[in-house]
């Protein structure tokens, strides 16, 4: 009998609703899985206010799912998913690694094209979604996927021409990677050996986590599969990134700062190249100006800004403090005169 191929499902959770957790587990239950395949999902309850063990006993259909939920202090997504791919990578027998946020689900044949992709000699692979109410096909919403790829047709190999399914070799991405948000967390399937010592990095925790683990990923040689397929289903729920709009919230000053803080490190990696230090040099520039008049804007209306990741960019920018108020001034300057014209 040969050995069973196991996908190990790692699933950030924390939400304050019910249905949620099981909506995603259901899509995976729901998997047309290849013979020989076998998924463990990893749920990691990041001190969720709706308890993971609440929701499983809520459904007691999912029981039939092989399952592992660890509980852990709040550390958000990034390092919810760390605590998962220790153990899963730990775990003998797990060849890939599929990621799953707790409010998207998968469409029934993603796994299997995702097995596919990779068994054609890839070690990353990431499909097209669906996110009601932002976009209806992911692909369109980012330039450098538009029209089933055409813009990378010329860098890659046609895996497949149904989706398509496009291959491309160690490094070719690396810098559109680290330029555009090319592929959503819960389409991602990672081959374990590829992922290796590889971690989230926590400190990014509203914004970019996943984008420069994929980064990391990539500039290692990770051969990269792309599917236009769409077989995932963005939902609703606690989502740090899409929540986070609100001039008024503290968690759009967050979400500013980690991307900052995602460009101030990219800035400072040693294999960073020179197109994609060209980027890290403008976005920081360009984000430094946001961050900086939101978090004036909100001392000027006497409330306490967030300090977790402003703490975490001075260790870049001991001078930060220095330019906000400037700044923030050039930043109402812009907005008068583009009101006057």
């Amino acid at each position: 009998m040969s050995a069973v191929r196991r996908v190990a499902v790692i699933i950030p959770y924390y939400q304050s609703e019910p249905g949620i957790l099981a909506r995603a587990l259901r899509g995976v239950a729901a998997q047309a899985l290849p013979e020989g395949v076998a998924l463990r999902v990893h749920i990691v309850d990041d001190a969720s206010p709706h308890p993971a063990w609440s929701e499983l006993a809520e459904h007691p259909e999912l029981q039939a799912l092989d399952f592992v939920v660890t509980a852990q202090a709040n550390a958000g997504p990034g390092a919810a998913r760390n605590t998962a791919l220790d153990l899963a990578l730990a775990e003998v027998g797990t060849e890939f690694v599929a990621f799953l946020d707790s409010d998207d689900t998968w469409r029934p044949a993603h796994v299997a094209d995702a097995i596919s992709a990779l068994d054609a000699g890839y070690d990353f692979y990431c499909c097209d979604n669906v996110r009601p109410g932002t976009y209806d096909r992911f692909s369109e919403h980012i330039p450098l996927l538009a029209n089933s790829g055409e813009k990378l047709a010329e860098r890659s190999d046609l895996i497949d021409p149904d989706g398509p399914v496009r291959g491309f070799p160690g490094g070719a991405l690396t810098d559109d990677i680290a330029e555009s948000y090319v592929s959503h967390t819960s389409t991602v399937v990672v081959r374990a050996k590829a992922i290796g010592d590889l971690r989230f990095d926590p400190d990014l925790r509203s914004a970019g986590e996943d984008r420069m683990f994929w980064l990391s990923l990539a500039a290692a040689g990770a051969r990269i599969a792309v599917s236009w397929r769409c077989n995932v289903d963005c939902g609703s729920g606690l989502n740090l990134f899409f929540s986070a709009y609100d001039w008024d919230s503290p968690n759009t000053l967050e979400r500013i700062g980690c991307q900052l803080l995602f460009a101030e490190k990219l800035l400072r990696n040693s294999g960073t190249t020179v197109r994609s230090r060209e980027f890290a040099i403008s976005r920081a520039a360009a984000t430094r100006r946001a961050y900086s008049f939101l978090f004036v804007r909100s001392l000027l209306k006497l409330r306490t800004p967030p300090f977790r990741t402003f703490r975490r960019l001075l260790k870049f920018d001991p001078v930060l403090p220095f330019r906000m108020l400037p700044l923030f001034v050039r930043e109402v300057l812009s907005r008068q005169r583009a009101e006057g014209l």
